[in-house]
């Protein structure tokens, strides 16, 4: 799926640059979502929360991705149904992509 293959690419850059960059890394720990705002230059939906976590040598984290069980799930936002009926959003450009790169 080509939004999960951006999602990846997204993450290794932020993963990238936080392994280099140690004042970017304290950002994105402490305030991720803005911080990725303001990298992307994009408007993320406040219904997105997104944690970053930094692992240590006493701990691992695995993160499962989200399952589609249930009719709740599967159900279209009010933001989801504008965006696929062509209205908009209220978001800056692009914004459709990112929330899908980080939702579904």
């Amino acid at each position: 799926m080509e939004t999960s293959n951006q999602r990846k690419q997204i993450e290794q850059y932020l993963i990238e640059k936080a392994m280099k960059d140690e004042t970017f890394r304290k950002r994105l720990l402490e305030n991720p979502k803005e911080t990725i705002e303001q990298e992307s230059r994009l408007k993320l939906p406040d219904s997105i929360n997104i944690r970053v976590l930094q692992e240590d040598s006493e701990t691992v984290y695995l993160v499962l991705p989200r399952t589609t069980d249930g009719a709740q799930e599967d159900e279209l936002t009010e933001t989801e149904l504008a965006s696929v009926a062509g209205g908009a959003d209220g978001y800056s450009n692009g914004c459709n992509e990112t929330y899908a790169l980080f939702c579904h």
